[in-house]
Formats: C-alpha cells, sequence, structure tokens
C-alpha cells in the first residue's frame, strides 16, 4: 500500500509545475547557502550568517509540508478521500502514509542540507537529531493548511500566515534565559535552540538532548491533536 501511494504522490508532483518546483527548491536552497552564508560571515557579520543558516534548516522541511499539503487539498477537490471510503484501504491510513513521505522527504533533504553545507559544526548523530525534529514541520505545515483551509486559495493565505513559524524561532538566537519556554509554544523554536547551541556555544538552561526530547514530545503531541480535527473536519 505504501509503495502505490508513494508511486501515485510521485506521479502527481511531476504533473504540477508547481509541485515540482518545490521539490527541487532544496537543491536551490543548498547551492544560495553554500554561496550565501560564507558571504555574510566575511562581509557582514557572523549574527547575520548564524540566522540565515537557522532559516534555511526551518525552510526545508516547510516547503515539503506545503508540497504535502497542496496535494491532500488536490485530493479533496478530486473526491479522493471519498472514494476511498468504498475501498480496502483506510482513509486514516491513506492520510498517514501521505504525511509520512513528507516527512521523509524533508528528512532527507535536511539531512543532506547539513551535510553538504558543514555550518553546524557536531557530529552525525546530532545531524540526524536536528533532521529528526525539524521534519515534523512537514505533517505539521500540511495538517494546518488542511485544517484551516477547504481549497487552494485558502490554502495559500494560511501557508503565507504560517510563515510566522519560521519567523519566530530566531528569537531563539537571542533569549538564553527562562523566558526562552515561552517561545516554546511554536514547533519550530526547539529545532532552533538545537541549531543555536551549535552556531553560539554559551550558557544554555538544558542541553542540547533534552531540547530534542521536549520538542519531539511537544512536536508528536501537536501532530495528533491537528490530526484528529482534521479528521473531524473531513468528516472521518
Amino acid at each position: 500500500m505504501f509503495k502505490r501511494i508513494l508511486i501515485h504522490e510521485l506521479k502527481g508532483i511531476f504533473r504540477d509545475k508547481m509541485y515540482l518546483f518545490f521539490m527541487v527548491y532544496p537543491i536551490i536552497l543548498i547551492l544560495v547557502s553554500m554561496w550565501l552564508v560564507p558571504y555574510l560571515r566575511n562581509e557582514v557579520d557572523v549574527l547575520a550568517s548564524n540566522i540565515v543558516v537557522l532559516v534555511f534548516v526551518l525552510m526545508t522541511s516547510f516547503i515539503y509540508g506545503a508540497v504535502t499539503g497542496f496535494t491532500l487539498l488536490d485530493d479533496q477537490d478530486d473526491k479522493v478521500l471519498f472514494s476511498l471510503r468504498i475501498t480496502p484501504i483506510k482513509v486514516s491510513h491513506y492520510l498517514i502514509i501521505k504525511l509520512a513521505t513528507g516527512y521523509l522527504f524533508g528528512f532527507i533533504a535536511t539531512l543532506a542540507l547539513l551535510f553538504a553545507t558543514n555550518f553546524i559544526s557536531g557530529n552525525m548523530w546530532l545531524y540526524i537529531m536536528i533532521a529528526l525534529l525539524s521534519s515534523l514541520q512537514a505533517p505539521f505545515i500540511a495538517l494546518l493548511v488542511n485544517t484551516f483551509a477547504s481549497n487552494k486559495i485558502e490554502g495559500f493565505v494560511v501557508m503565507k500566515a504560517s510563515g510566522l513559524i519560521l519567523l519566530i524561532p530566531i528569537a531563539a538566537v537571542f533569549i538564553t534565559n527562562w523566558t526562552e519556554f515561552l517561545l516554546g509554544v511554536v514547533p519550530g523554536f526547539w529545532i532552533a535552540r538545537m541549531v543555536s547551541i551549535e552556531l553560539m556555544p554559551g550558557s544554555y538552561i538544558l542541553e542540547n538532548y533534552w531540547y530534542f526530547i521536549i520538542g519531539l514530545i511537544y512536536n508528536v503531541l501537536l501532530l495528533v491533536l491537528l490530526f484528529k480535527n482534521y479528521k473531524k473536519r473531513i468528516g472521518i
């Protein structure tokens, strides 16, 4: 079942030029970052380059969340979800596989970004933890778009509004005391903190692995809540 749905997703992506652009966007992101970040470090300052690195890490999975979100909206328009109700495939299983596919692509792309640029000094396990946590933004954005939008026009509006998810965590670069936990309601904060610890070593409240564990638990709970709300909205 996973193989069939994956093939269906890939065919849909290669049919639509917008989706295809989103798929190659991480490659463009890597190439741009390999030029932009060193330039900022040499010509502007280290802080500016660190913020750009942080934004690029957050953006990678965001793109795949947008792709997954809009393909789900297409499925609603084409009555795919309705048709699945008379097949052996459960709609909830279909949705989980689609979200997992977006997560997988986000994970691979984030790892590729970290290894290709090497802007964050760390071992393989650190890269894997950052990628595991950061990639949860893909299903989060996909569910957010589909929970609050019923068509592509509304989906674009929600996606643009969710851009704040990329901006708010940047404050993690400047806040290192207890007030940082006020930003914890934003899913991207936990990834941002992990990245900022490596970019700017200093005195932080928790060790890096604690930000990973807490962030993982919080993001998963948030995804479960959004998934339940989305299922309720589409009536499954």
